[in-house]
This record gives structure tokens, sequence and C-alpha cells, in this order.
């Protein structure tokens, strides 16, 4: 599965987890993780004031200047607050502000070349083809 670098394959990634019917489980796990996985590539949001807001704007919260000091330390503190407060309604709602947030704000993008059309049928086969594996090594056991 290729590496998610631009803005662009973010937004397509978090509609397949919005549009398909995965489990809450599968749910919860995929937006987890994309999500840690958003934080902490440095080509979406570059510096600490892009991060600052999109935690802001899209959760709601507010951490000590501490905390961004480190990407990892800062994913993970925000999954951790996610996880514990985790209502498999909100996640929708979360998602539309994450893919609104990163199509609509100024986020500089050296991935983003219009003459570059990315499948999302692709991606969707990927996501489609890591469950199914998933599925078949937990079934297994």
């Amino acid at each position: 599965m290729k590496k998610i670098e631009s803005k662009k394959d973010f937004i397509i990634e978090f509609s397949v987890i919005n549009k398909n019917k995965f489990t809450l489980q599968q749910t919860k796990s995929l937006f987890l993780g994309l999500l840690y996985e958003l934080i902490t590539e440095r080509n979406i949001l570059k510096n600490k004031k892009d991060l600052e807001g999109f935690i802001k704007e899209v959760f709601k919260k507010n951490y000590k200047d501490y905390v961004f000091r480190g990407r990892p330390y800062l994913a993970s503190r925000l999954l951790n607050d996610i996880s514990k407060e985790y209502d498999p309604s909100i996640v929708s709602t979360y998602i539309k502000l994450i893919m609104v947030y990163l199509d609509e704000k100024d986020i500089n993008d050296e991935n983003d070349d219009p003459r570059v059309q990315r499948s999302s049928k692709t991606i969707e086969d990927n996501v489609i083809g890591w469950f199914n594996t998933v599925s078949k090594g937990s079934k297994e056991k």
C-alpha cells in the first residue's frame, strides 16, 4: 500500500472510511490510525501554528504549548482523548470536518499537482484488500 503524502490522498482516505460500512471497531481503528498519520505527516500540517489551528477548529481541544513540541506526543494525546470520549455517531462529523478543513484551508501541499489524477478506486481496493487480509488472519486463530 502506498504512503499517503498529499492532502487530496487524506481526503480520499477519510471519505472511504465515511462511505463504507465497516464495523464500529474497524471504523474506529481506521479513523484513529489515519488521524495519527495526518498529524505526524509534515507535508500537510507543516508547523505548530497549522497543528494548533487544526486541533482547535476540528476537535475543539486546547492543549498547552509543550504538547505541540512533538508530533507523536500530540497525536497520542489527541487520540487518547478521542478514544476516551469515543462515540460512533460523532466520527462521521469529525471526518467531514477534517475533509472540509483540508479542502478549504490554505495548506501548502507540495504533492498537489492538478495534472496528476489519483484513482480513488485504487485506494479503496487497497483498503478493502487490507481488511480482507486482516479478517483472514483473525479467523485462522
